[in-house]
C-alpha cells in the first residue's frame, strides 16, 4: 500500500491545479525542456528547508528528487538550467499561490469566534553590491536599498493574511491604500502608517485601528471616556476630535489613551476608533506588534532570506514568494497534525525526514490488525 512522504504530505495544502493555471496563463513554461516551473518550485521549497547557502549547494539538493519525481512530480534541476529559471522564469503563478494561501489563512482569521486583529508592517530586504545596484540603486532611500515587503499578520494563528513586494522607496501608508480592508477587523500598525483619509476609510469600512499618535497632532478634548484604574498603566483615556486640517476625521470622535511605561520617559499615546475595549485591552494589543517583527526574524534566519541565489529582480522575487509558500505549507501541516512542538523544532526535525513516510499511531495499529488477521486466515487455511 502506497503512503505519501512526509514532503508529500507538505505539499498536499499547495494549490497545484491554480498553479498550474497561472503557469499557462503566462506561458512560464513556453520554452521550457529540462525545468517547470513545479521543478523550480520544488527545488526552491527544498532549499529554503534545508538552508541551502548558494547556488551550488541548492542545485545538489535538488537531485534528491529525482528517486521521488513519481510522486512529487518534479525531477532535479542542472545548475546552469537553474540559474537560468531564476533569473527568467514568471514571478506571476508563485505569487498566485502565495495569495491563495494566504486567503486560506484569512478564511480562517474571518471564521474565528474571537475579534479579528491584524498586525501591519513591513520590513527591508536589504540588496547591495554587484550585480544588485543596477536595479536597486533608483528606489534606494535614505535608511535602505533593496525591496520592502510589505505584511499583514495573523497574531493568533501566528501566521501571515497579506504580502506584497514593492522598491524601498514606497511609503508604508501608500501600500496600506491597496491593501483589503475587512469589516470587524483591528489594525494594528505603527507611525509609518500616519494618513488620517486611509484612517477614515477603515473606520468607514466598519473596522477598527490602534497606532500611535505623533506628538505634533492637531486634536481638541472633549471628555474623558473613563477613569484609570488605580495600579494600571493607563494615565488618561479621553475621547477627541482631530483638527479641521484633518478634514477626513473632523466631525467623528477618537479615543486618545496615554500610557505609562517605567523604560520610556515620556508616556506612549495611543489613538483608536475603537470605544468599546478597556484602555488596558487597546494597550495589549498594541504590545502585540511585536509578534510580526518575530516572524521577519524567523523568515530571514530560518527561511534564509539574507542571502540569494541569483541577482536580478526576477530572482530575488521568485526566492521570497516560495519563502512565503514554505512557511504558509509548515503553517497548515502544523495545524493539520496538531503537534505541540514549535514550527521551529518541526521544520528542522522534518528537514532530515523529507523523504520518509511517517508512521503513526493508527497506521501502525492497522498494520498489527492486519497482521493478525492475515496469521489467523493462515491458519485456517492449513486446518
Amino acid at each position: 500500500m502506497f503512503s505519501n512522504t512526509n514532503l508529500g504530505l507538505l505539499l498536499a495544502a499547495f494549490p497545484s491545479k491554480l498553479f498550474q493555471q497561472q503557469v499557462e496563463a503566462s506561458k512560464a513554461d513556453r520554452y521550457a525542456k529540462n525545468c517547470t516551473s513545479r521543478d523550480l518550485l520544488i527545488t526552491l521549497l527544498i532549499g529554503h528547508l534545508k538552508q541551502a547557502g548558494s547556488l551550488r549547494s541548492l542545485t545538489s539538493m535538488s537531485q534528491t528528487i529525482d528517486e521521488h519525481q513519481y510522486h512529487l512530480n518534479a525531477r532535479s534541476i542542472p545548475r546552469s538550467t537553474l540559474s537560468d529559471a531564476l533569473k527568467k522564469r514568471s514571478t506571476l503563478p508563485f505569487q498566485r499561490a502565495s495569495e491563495h494561501l494566504l486567503k486560506c489563512v484569512g478564511g480562517q482569521q474571518s471564521r474565528s469566534i474571537g475579534r479579528m486583529i491584524s498586525l501591519i508592517d513591513s520590513t527591508s530586504i536589504t540588496l547591495r553590491g554587484p550585480g544588485f545596484d543596477e536595479w536597486t540603486a533608483p528606489t534606494k532611500t535614505r535608511i535602505t536599498q533593496g525591496l520592502k515587503v510589505h505584511t499583514g499578520f495573523d497574531p493568533v494563528q501566528l501566521a501571515p493574511t497579506y504580502i506584497n513586494i514593492t522598491p524601498a522607496n514606497v511609503n508604508d501608508s501608500t501600500d496600506a491604500l491597496g491593501m483589503p480592508i475587512e469589516p470587524g477587523m483591528t489594525y494594528v500598525f505603527d507611525k509609518g502608517y500616519c494618513d488620517y483619509g486611509w484612517w477614515h476609510q477603515l473606520h468607514a469600512a466598519g473596522a477598527y485601528f490602534v497606532t500611535r499618535l505623533k506628538s505634533n497632532a492637531n486634536i481638541r478634548i472633549c471628555h474623558e471616556h473613563s477613569c484609570p484604574v488605580p495600579g494600571s498603566p493607563v494615565n488618561t483615556d479621553e475621547v477627541v476630535h482631530f483638527g479641521r486640517r484633518q478634514n477626513a476625521f473632523k466631525d467623528t470622535p477618537v479615543r486618545r489613551i496615554s500610557l505609562r511605561i517605567e523604560e520610556w520617559k515620556n508616556p506612549l499615546t495611543l489613538i483608536t476608533n475603537d470605544m468599546n475595549r478597556p484602555a488596558e485591552e487597546i494597550a495589549e494589543l498594541y504590545k502585540q506588534r511585536w509578534q510580526i517583527e518575530l516572524f521577519f526574524k524567523w523568515m530571514k534566519q530560518h527561511l534564509k532570506l539574507k542571502r540569494f541565489y541569483a541577482f536580478s529582480e526576477n530572482a530575488v522575487c521568485l526566492q521570497i514568494y516560495s519563502a512565503v509558500i514554505t512557511y504558509l505549507l509548515l503553517h497548515f501541516f502544523h495545524k493539520r497534525t496538531g503537534l505541540r512542538e514549535s514550527l521551529f523544532d518541526l521544520t528542522r526535525r522534518l528537514a532530515c525526514v523529507w523523504f520518509e513516510r511517517p508512521l503513526t499511531r493508527e497506521s501502525r495499529a492497522r498494520r498489527r490488525q492486519k497482521d493478525q488477521e492475515l496469521k489467523a486466515a493462515q491458519g485456517s487455511l492449513q486446518l
